[in-house]
């Protein structure tokens, strides 16, 4: 059966990471340019960044205990049925 290592899945991963992280650049970009400047907006942007860095770092905590050397088969996700087996 094919198999591969997990760690061809932090290619995806990182791609949407990297995508993420211009999102987040941008939007506060924009918000401290084009903002009304208030206690508001200052609290928005802490929310904003403060929930992204949590965000960030329950997903690396995650990342950091998976072993990504393991191999895996795609066998794994498709059901085996036996052909003794009834129905």
């Amino acid at each position: 059966m094919i198999s591969f290592s997990l760690a061809y899945l932090l290619i995806p991963f990182g791609l949407i990471f990297l995508l993420a992280l211009v999102f987040f650049f941008f939007n506060i970009f924009h918000l401290k340019r084009y903002a009304i400047k208030s206690p508001a907006t200052t609290m928005v942007m802490l929310a904003y960044t403060v929930s992204f860095l949590v965000i960030v770092l329950v997903i690396g905590g995650y990342i950091a205990t998976i072993d990504w050397q393991k191999r895996f088969e795609l066998g794994d996700l498709v059901p085996t049925f036996q052909a003794s087996q009834r129905l």
